[in-house]
């Protein structure tokens, strides 16, 4: 069984500061024993879309690189690019929204940097053992680091179900490339009957694999890098879907992925799922919209398949935020799916995979600081 600890969001005095209990459970937790005197540490954290307004806080990011510090690790604060620009803007964009989103030397006392480089090319194949890849590129920066903390930002997500410690290790720590290769099953399908015609879906491509014709949206499959996020955020009506199948592919190809990653760091990682703000789209998305649950805290463990598991059930049993997609999904209350009404993609089979690689056990006691 493994040990999932919990750091709960309230806050009744000064005594009980969430920041305070959270570096006091690193220190007395896994971490301790995850790395030697002097050792690389990657601590990898998710800057965030430029106009993204839910995001990890940089005082939770500055906590855990300061806990490493103090544990005698040498933290390699890290992020990499995501698929949401186009080549000549990749590292612009990056730049932008870790100075917009707080993520600089002044607060974290450590200057960020891409693990994968400017242009997203710093990389290395690591050969996995998984049922859709057989290697993925891992950005150098995690791969070539004697142990790594993976910083997640818990939100659902449209392909996976969940973005937590597996979406935010097998998708966070890849290069574009990795990306590029996780996301190939993400083919946009237009439902024609409701298609409006109005062209966003077009105009927010950041491939130009989308393009309009009579008013009606067709797809250059050779344009196409899967980074199916952009065009179905970008339709009001809904007429931008991805098919289960897909899904179901793409969750397996983020968990080949996190074990690939687990295997280059030869296990040396520890997972931390931050539940504040706990919005319907992930960190990569254009926009973050509402809340659907209050805040709950954080949850962290040794074990990606514990701790997204722990992860449902706290959001499971909490209670759904009127005005928020849960009220629309009708998953105000305590329920055993509350991620799969929201998504219409269900997360434990994601998670069930994982197991079956043997990345952990379902099976986990929940600790309190």
């Amino acid at each position: 069984m493994s040990v999932v600890n919990f750091v709960g969001a309230r806050e009744r005095c000064s005594s009980s500061r969430l920041l305070e209990r959270f570096k006091g459970t690193l220190k007395k937790g896994e971490l301790q024993g995850l790395f030697s005197q002097g050792e690389l540490v990657a601590v990898k954290f998710e800057a965030g879309e430029r106009d993204n307004l839910r995001y990890v806080r940089p005082l939770l990011v500055k906590a855990v690189v300061d806990v490493v510090y103090s544990l005698g690790g040498q933290p390699l604060l890290v992020d990499t690019l995501s698929m949401g620009s186009k080549a000549s803007e990749v590292g612009r964009r990056w730049l932008e929204a870790v100075v917009l989103h707080g993520f600089d030397v002044t607060s974290l006392g450590k200057s960020p940097m891409l693990a994968d480089g400017y242009t997203g090319e710093e990389e290395m194949l690591v050969q996995v053992d998984g049922e859709e890849l057989g290697g993925v590129e891992i950005a150098r920066a995690v791969a070539e680091s004697q142990a790594l903390v993976v910083i997640s930002h818990v939100t659902a997500h449209p392909f996976a179900g969940l973005s937590g410690a597996l979406v935010s290790c097998g998708v966070g720590c890849a290069s574009l490339r990795g990306k590029e290769r996780i996301h190939a099953p993400l083919r946009p399908l237009f439902v024609q009957d409701r298609c409006d015609g109005c062209g966003q879906c077009e105009k927010h491509c950041p491939h130009d694999a989308v393009r309009l014709k009579d008013d009606r949206p067709s797809l250059d499959d050779k344009r196409c890098k899967g980074c199916a996020y952009y065009c179905t955020a970008a339709c009001p009506v809904g007429a931008v879907v991805i098919d289960g199948r897909s899904a179901r592919r793409f969750q397996r190809r983020v968990v080949d992925s996190a074990l690939a990653v687990t295997g280059a760091l030869q296990g040396k990682v520890y997972y931390v799922n931050i539940l504040m703000d706990v919005c319907p789209y992930p960190d990569c998305y254009p926009f973050s919209d509402v809340p659907f649950v209050s805040d709950r805290g954080i949850l962290m463990s040794h074990d990606p398949v514990a701790l997204d598991s722990a992860t449902l059930n706290v959001l499971d049993e909490s209670s759904g935020i009127r005005g928020s997609i849960a009220e629309e999904s009708e998953s105000l209350g305590s329920s055993d799916d509350k991620l799969l009404r929201i998504t219409g993609v269900d997360p434990t089979s994601m998670i069930a995979y994982a197991k079956k690689l043997g990345m952990g056990s379902d099976s986990f006691e929940i600790r309190k600081a």
